[in-house]
């Protein structure tokens, strides 16, 4: 009875003395789940402690009292039946006792029916965009990029640093109390984790795939949370802030967002006929330079070498102004180079792709109004887009999906085509990321037969990060990635066309309708 009593106390009293300095514990969190995991954790705590005070003590009784001072003459047995059930079926009981709890609350975790709020999260690098898709079965199109906004100056140690250091972003993600949110999760890039301690929510988000994940908050208040998977150079950058407000108060800010959009629609329009000078631009362009790019290419235009290029007298600031605009509004595939266009508007677009032509020393004199970066991005062909393709140039993509290329064409068309879809995370050398991407370099994949390495780009890989690049990429296309794959990195192999993809694709279809 006094051991029962002994781990009763236990029970009631380690949780206060771990409260009592929570910065060394668990937190406890704002939501059931996370009091649900939390309690998990102190009862397999408290279970630990029990059976490490009974181990150590009857081991030190032992020493004590079975010393060879005191005459003690070791017992000579081996093998004893009762012995070896004892140490087997305690452990087997203890941890049964344990998994019950566990399981339980794994599956409250991993059940995001019944949601009263759906909010689609994209990891980018490095920043969170959000979505509301519903709300109460009313569908929502409110969306926003949640960035940094902890001053550069604390960063480089120019100014004292706050109490949330590179835990503050310019918007921050707002949900109601009382209500389950579903989370929806993937990325544009590579993999991020959306990670908040005081929800007990973690969660990979993946290019290609969909994660769920769901919350109900019970306090209001500002919670913070980072990226929890390491995405690249700026991966320490990438906060994630929550406004968990009333039911009432977040209804107010919908309506709120709804205003705001519809007044952001009609200051794009009204900018169409509205020019700037070239100070105003300037001004605002450094701004949003500082705030949006200083981080790649750094404040003097210099970039990182081996990383991200410089800006300063590059072909992009001191070129074609159509493509500068292209690259800026539409981003680069394949790189880190992400589109601006639903991130700022057409007046800071064009202010920042002027700041870029004209700072630095560059001075060209080029102004871009918001009407140019408005036409960019509704579809406006640049020149290099409008000039016919030769020979010794990359071939355009095809109209004709079907049209055979000859190898140089192929390889060209293929190459280009690989760096922007597949050099991420196969590298441009093939030899992938070992543990996370498989090397295409001398692998079964380019050396085993066509019809599976193209069904493999065609349909991609469940369960892996391989995804699918039918309707995504021309059958042209995909006939120059798999030629490219087969015929680089030192290995000469055979040639794809377009039929090829198209015949596999068909069999592909076929043999679905028929199972």
């Amino acid at each position: 009875m006094t051991l029962v009593r002994a781990v009763a106390y236990l029970t009631l009293v380690l949780p206060e003395i771990a409260l009592a300095n929570s910065t060394i514990n668990m937190r406890q969190g704002v939501t059931d789940i996370s009091e649900n995991v939390y309690q998990l954790h102190m009862t397999i705590f408290i279970i630990c402690c029990v059976i490490a005070l009974l181990v150590f003590s009857v081991m030190f009784w032992s020493i004590i009292h079975h010393r060879k001072s005191k005459g003690a003459k070791p017992a000579q047995f081996h093998e004893s039946t009762k012995v070896e059930i004892l140490w087997t079926a305690i452990p087997v009981v203890i941890l049964i006792a344990m998994a019950i709890p566990a399981t339980q609350t794994l599956i409250k975790m991993e059940d995001p029916s019944k949601s009263d709020l759906t909010i689609k999260v994209t990891g980018s690098q490095w920043k969170w965009h959000y979505q509301y898709l519903t709300y109460e079965e009313k569908p929502l199109d409110i969306g926003f990029y949640s960035i940094i906004s902890t001053p550069q100056s604390q960063i480089t140690n120019q100014q004292e640093k706050t109490d949330t250091y590179l835990l503050e972003v310019d918007k921050p993600l707002v949900i109601p109390t009382g209500k389950k949110v579903r989370f929806l999760f993937t990325s544009d890039d590579v993999i991020h984790a959306w990670w908040i301690p005081d929800f007990a929510v973690k969660k990979d988000a993946v290019p290609g795939f969909i994660n769920e994940a769901w919350t109900n908050v019970n306090v209001e208040g500002i919670y913070r949370g980072q990226c929890a998977e390491l995405c690249g150079k700026n991966h320490g950058f990438m906060p994630i802030v929550v406004d968990v407000r009333s039911p009432e108060q977040f209804d107010l800010w919908l309506v709120e967002q709804q205003v705001l959009i519809a007044q952001q629609a009609q200051q794009e329009a009204a900018l169409k006929d509205v020019s700037f000078t070239m100070d105003e631009l300037m001004t605002l362009g450094k701004d949003v330079y500082e705030a949006n790019c200083s981080v790649c290419h750094q404040p003097s235009g210099q970039g990182l070498p081996g990383l991200f290029p410089s800006l300063k007298n590059s072909p992009i600031t001191t070129g074609d102004v159509q493509q500068h605009i292209d690259i800026v509004v539409k981003g680069k595939p394949g790189t880190a180079m992400q589109a601006f266009a639903k991130q700022l508007s057409s007046k800071q677009l064009a202010a920042v792709i002027t700041y870029e032509r004209n700072a630095w020393g560059i001075n060209s004199g080029d102004l871009v109004q918001p009407k140019d970066v408005q036409a960019d991005d509704k579809g406006a062909t640049s020149a290099a887009e409008t000039q016919p393709t030769t020979v010794d140039e990359t071939p355009a993509e095809p109209q004709d999906p079907l049209i055979d290329l000859d190898k140089t064409q192929l390889m060209k068309l293929g190459e280009q085509a690989y760096i922007e879809h597949c050099a991420m995370c196969h590298q441009a050398s093939g030899l992938g990321l070992p543990g996370a991407f498989p090397a295409l370099k001398d692998s079964p994949v380019i050396n085993g037969p066509i019809a599976q390495h193209i069904n493999l780009v065609l349909n991609g890989k469940e369960m892996t990060a391989m995804q699918a690049f039918k309707g995504k990429l021309s059958a042209t296309t995909i006939a120059a990635i798999v030629t490219y794959e087969r015929n680089a990195w030192g290995r000469s192999g055979e040639i794809i066309q377009a039929s090829d993809v198209t015949q596999v694709s068909e069999s592909d279809s076929q043999s679905k309708g028929t199972e």
